[in-house]
């Protein structure tokens, strides 16, 4: 049962996640107009930054299509594989314990719960207050979805901010590009990840202290309470719903507003 505490934990992670996508994407729309106005950046290269993982995708979209799969369909599964990702995070914290190191699969516990001190991401905000190498690990393990907003709020921004220079039209139309399915897709995609950083949100003041023990025991419990089934079923629908839009109503209002 999902109790009161957690599922007001939840939410705020949600909230948060949402917060991000929409703080980072704004940003990053200025920062697009500002490069391109002030320092004279080629919108190109602005917008191929922000396609570049996009990219990977195209590919996928293009062999489908020639197989005849609506384009509706190939989004949808393509969002719902990238959400039930960002909840396998919850499912392989455990992985980081350094007291079950020994257990099956041990080769893997090792590179999860590591020796080294970890350099890259050692900036984000509570690191440098852990001392133990695999609680520093988990921690930034279990915010990986916020920085995963964060990145996909910057992309559109750029997109949005260049594209517009690229195929011309008018900012709205660029913003229009992105509303229709994007205002089911972002709370969706964020509602997947919440499960994930809601646990961040639970241990992040107990991993600033150093409390292995206490800390993997919250994050078994929690994850025993999980509503997984209701949350995957809820996801997956509103992505459904947003892969049709997108694949096919999106497009359709763009056209409508360049012509």
């Amino acid at each position: 049962m999902f109790n009161k505490t957690n599922r007001s934990l939840f939410y705020s992670a949600w909230s948060r996640l949402i917060f991000a996508y929409l703080v980072s994407f704004f940003v990053s729309f200025a920062a697009g107009i500002f490069l391109i106005f002030i320092l004279r950046v080629a919108p190109e290269t602005l917008f191929e930054i922000s396609t570049k993982r996009l990219s990977f995708a195209f590919p996928v979209f293009e062999t489908a299509t020639k197989l005849g799969i609506d384009i509706g369909i190939v989004l949808f599964f393509w969002n719902t594989l990238a959400s039930l990702l960002t909840i396998s995070f919850l499912y392989t914290a455990p992985l980081f314990n350094p007291h079950n190191i020994s257990l099956f699969p041990r080769s893997i516990r090792k590179a999860f719960c590591g020796t080294k001190r970890m350099k890259l991401l050692c900036f984000l905000p509570g690191c440098q207050k852990i001392e133990e190498e695999s609680l520093r690990r988990l921690y930034v393990w279990l915010m990986i979805p916020w920085l995963g907003m964060i990145l996909l709020g910057i992309e559109s921004g750029l997109i949005v901010s260049t594209s517009t220079y690229i195929f011309g039209g008018s900012y709205l139309i660029g913003f229009v590009s992105l509303i229709p399915h994007g205002i089911i897709e972002i709370p969706s995609i964020s509602f997947a990840g919440a499960v994930t950083f809601s646990v961040h949100l639970l241990i992040k003041e107990k991993a600033r202290e150093n409390r292995t023990v206490e800390i993997f025991e919250d994050v078994k419990s929690y994850t025993k309470e999980v509503p997984l089934q209701k949350i995957i079923l809820i996801v997956s629908a509103c992505l459904f719903i947003a892969g049709l839009v997108e694949g096919h109503l999106t497009q359709r209002i763009v056209d409508t507003l360049a012509s």
